[in-house]
């Protein structure tokens, strides 16, 4: 099946069709939603399926993907891949991050935000075809989200991405109950804030300035849950969890909601404070501002929604594919706590999850 997956993609890139390919993760079926035609959509399509690839600022040029051709192909990850070492990643852009930081640390100390999330983005020279990459990212991010959309307006973007936006699941209906607009929906996200390099030790011991980046995001995200009217909600217990070769916490949060509200709740969630910062206002102006740059999709989101059933995932560990080099776009959060050579140095780490596909 694997490579009916890539002659269909292939055939897809071949043709200009747009589509939206997703494995999530733990799962060994990649779904593709496709169009017939090269339209671009900027809303919701009526009544079929669809998937969305979601800017980070506002909703300027949201694609949706028309689901006129939905497959599904299972996907076993090869066991015979030669492993892909470290990469050496050239050191660029170290002094306009740290001036960054620095602009960024003097808004902190004077609590007019309590974090802000920093980015920056690195190109780097393309020597592999784009279905071969792929290929290499499913195969070495088995348990990440993993994707490549294309639309021949946007581009191609591909991304190995940890963090869950929002997942939306049917509470079990009769089929007469399936026939109202306003249905009775489980809805969970996660609170993933805090990086630190995999070194193999079994408890990794977080510091402060971890604990605490985790914790705001934790507690914005239950905030605006219940001013989205979402009730019964509940979190797990803090855990550390790997994405690649890279360590984070992470905090599960569900809550009962339904249909109607699901948009509410997208808006009031994106984006978290893991990708943004807090206030959410004041610091999406600071990166507006200061940033100097357009992070397009990447901290956006994407989705597949299938009736009741929605899957958003934020756009992060992600590339833009060009024609003859790819984009790789990271960042991380900054906290009054924060050094700058340590965010920066996250930063590189960050880079290796995509730069060592190349």
């Amino acid at each position: 099946m694997r490579e009916k997956l890539f002659q269909y993609l292939g055939h897809l890139l071949e043709q200009n069709l747009p589509f939206l390919a997703l494995k999530m993760a733990g799962s060994s079926v990649v779904k593709v939603i496709a169009q017939n035609d090269q339209k671009w959509y900027k809303s919701a399509p009526d009544k079929v399926a669809y998937a969305v690839f979601s800017k980070f600022q506002g909703y300027e040029n949201q694609v949706y993907i028309a689901g006129e051709k939905i497959l599904s192909f299972k996907y076993e990850v090869s066991t015979s891949q030669p492993k892909i070492n470290q990469s050496i990643i050239p050191e660029d852009g170290k002094e306009a991050y740290l001036e960054l930081f620095e602009k960024a640390m003097l808004r902190l100390q004077n609590q007019q935000l309590s974090k802000v999330v920093l980015s920056r983005k690195q190109e780097f020279v393309l020597n592999d075809s784009d279905l071969e990459i792929f290929e290499r990212l499913l195969d070495t991010y088995p348990m990440a989200n993993g994707y490549f959309f294309f639309h021949p307006q946007v581009g191609k973007w591909m991304g190995a991405t940890p963090e869950l936006l929002l997942n939306v699941q049917s509470d079990g209906l009769n089929v007469a109950q399936s026939k109202m607009d306003d249905l009775p929906v489980t809805v969970s996200t996660m609170s993933l804030a805090g990086t630190a390099v995999d070194d193999g030790s079994l408890n990794h011991i977080w510091g402060d300035k971890e604990l605490e980046e985790q914790q705001l995001v934790t507690d914005f995200i239950i905030s605006q849950f219940k001013e989205s009217a979402a009730i019964d909600i509940k979190q797990s217990v803090v855990e550390t969890v790997k994405a690649g070769h890279l360590l984070h916490l992470r905090t599960i949060i569900k809550a009962r909601s339904t249909t109607s509200e699901i948009k509410t709740l997208l808006n009031a969630l994106h984006p978290t404070p893991a990708v943004c910062g807090l206030p959410r206002d004041e610091s999406m102006g600071f990166i507006v501002k200061n940033e100097n740059y357009d992070r397009s999709y990447y901290t956006g989101y994407l989705g597949i929604i299938e009736g009741a059933q929605h899957h958003y995932f934020v756009n992060l560990r992600c590339m833009q594919l060009l024609e003859k080099t790819a984009v790789i776009y990271v960042g991380g959060g900054v906290t009054a706590k924060s050094e700058a050579t340590l965010e920066y140095q996250e930063t590189r780490a960050k880079l290796q999850t995509m730069h060592r596909l190349l």
